[in-house]
């Protein structure tokens, strides 16, 4: 069961999500608690699923899977959460908005090889409630704003 967040949790994960490398020291000082404290939090943030996990994102000329698509699909009338699943099953997708408007999900794919992508993109729209999948390559990822 996730708990309501106050002031300072918010501050934790505001920091967090600019830098998750940052020393504990550091972030305990930035908030205003004991070291203590700020990991007692930090492991309640976790266990409730505010914190999902830290990762650290790579430049694409390191990358593992440096092709990256945006796929747009429409659905049928088939609501997005019957076809969420089969979406997650794919390795490659990396992320899954809903969206309103005229389309439905937007997909964020990267893989080894173009090829692959292609792939991702045959199987996405061979999903029962696919009606229409566009595909976008991404030619560069200009900047990336982390959002706090």
């Amino acid at each position: 069961m996730m708990t309501s967040l106050d002031e300072t949790d918010r501050q934790i994960l505001k920091l967090l999500a600019r830098s998750g490398r940052q020393p504990l020291k550091q972030l305990a000082s930035a908030v205003g608690l004991s070291r203590s404290t700020t990991t007692a939090r930090l492991r309640r943030l976790e266990r409730e699923g505010f914190i999902q996990g830290y990762c650290a994102i790579l430049s694409s000329s390191v990358s593992p899977r440096p092709n990256q698509a945006v796929l747009l699909v429409k659905l049928d009338k088939t609501p997005a959460y019957d076809i969420i699943d089969a979406i997650r099953q794919i390795d490659e997708v990396i992320q899954c908005r809903s969206v309103a408007g005229d389309i439905d999900l937007v997909l964020d794919v990267a893989a080894d090889a173009v090829e692959t992508l292609n792939k991702v993109r045959d199987r996405v729209s061979t999903i029962s409630g696919v009606a229409e999948v566009r595909t976008h390559m991404v030619l560069a990822t200009n900047f990336r704003t982390v959002l706090s």
